[in-house]
């Protein structure tokens, strides 16, 4: 860092004035936390790092997000998904435009991606979910991806994250979306996977050890679309799920910069039915998030200009900068 700014007096004005501030605007939470990538994959220069959560209908409003990117020409360089975020951000890394993603969705049921099959394990198995990838996507394999791709699953044996980088992109998938008590966990060597939520409602970390310029997060939440007390097995497990997960909020959003919450509360986990609300309520997040998106990137733009020498007036003028 210290041949990017000269001096570390600089380097410690620009870090008081992006890390210490944390506004709220219209559903968007934008924390300033520069922090550097905690390990360096392969991935595009410069753009945005994408982490896409789970949230079954809710999860739509990724592609809002993903479609306001594509009309303001943000680059995405990275891309990590639990649940349903890794089946969307999965299409778009293959180089699937939006437009074709969303007409796909339209098509998709339940009955296309699950078959009931109740066992000691789960009510349904999700195994057609490997054939929908197989027929929509561009890209079969992680290494066939134009934009890199991280998909997380959770290992029951030990608790922890699974993260796929590599090989087949049918099997992390169905791994990550295989929601507990719903779905059978997914045998993958000698582990059983399930729903990549359960570690990573918002895979933040996953997406900046990737190493892209700024990590925004987007999280749909878990929800039933109602109040009172749960009807089945499946809202006792959903909003078993949803508790839990409110308690790893800090775990998660100090990985990201920025976070966007779409409003999707209304949504049933299963009203697929409603995916042009659920598109819109991305698309609303997203807008209102650009302009800090646009400041953020600058501003790392500005931290990897070589040589930057800015004296004791330049560093202050840099700082103002930055706060306004």
């Amino acid at each position: 860092m210290r041949k990017y700014f000269g001096t570390w007096s600089s380097l410690r004005l620009f870090h008081r004035s992006t890390s210490s501030q944390v506004e709220k605007v219209a559903s968007v939470t934008l924390q300033h936390d520069l922090r550097p990538s905690l390990t360096h994959t392969a991935v595009l220069p410069g753009g945005v790092g994408l982490a896409l959560g789970g949230g079954f209908a809710g999860g739509y409003a990724h592609l809002g997000v993903l479609r306001v990117f594509e009309e303001q020409q943000l680059r995405v360089s990275c891309i990590a998904g639990s649940s349903i975020g890794s089946i969307l951000g999965a299409a778009y890394a293959s180089g699937a435009p939006v437009s074709r993603i969303i007409e796909q969705c339209r098509q998709i049921r339940f009955r296309d991606f699950a078959r009931w099959r109740v066992s000691r394990f789960g009510l349904a198995s999700n195994d057609r979910l490997g054939a929908l990838v197989q027929r929509f996507f561009d890209s079969r394999q992680f290494e066939e991806l134009p934009i890199p791709l991280a998909i997380v699953a959770t290992d029951l044996g030990s608790g922890d994250p699974v993260i796929f980088k590599q090989g087949s992109l049918a099997d992390a998938i169905r791994a990550s979306c295989a929601f507990p008590g719903l779905f059978e966990p997914i045998q993958i060597g000698t582990r059983y996977l399930a729903d990549g939520g359960l570690v990573a409602p918002v895979p933040t970390r996953a997406a900046r050890e990737m190493g892209p310029q700024i990590v925004v997060g987007i999280s749909v939440g878990l929800h039933d679309g109602l109040r009172g007390a749960p009807k089945n097995i499946f809202q006792v497990v959903s909003r078993a799920v949803s508790a839990a997960q409110k308690h790893q909020l800090e775990s998660w959003e100090r990985h990201a910069d920025i976070v966007l919450r779409p409003s999707v509360q209304s949504l049933a986990w299963d009203d697929f039915g409603r995916i042009d609300e659920a598109i819109e309520a991305g698309a609303v997040a997203a807008r209102a998030a650009l302009p800090r998106i646009r400041k953020l990137l600058a501003a790392q733009e500005l931290l990897h200009v070589q040589p930057l020498r800015l004296g004791p007036q330049g560093e202050f003028l840099f700082g103002q900068a930055l706060q306004d």
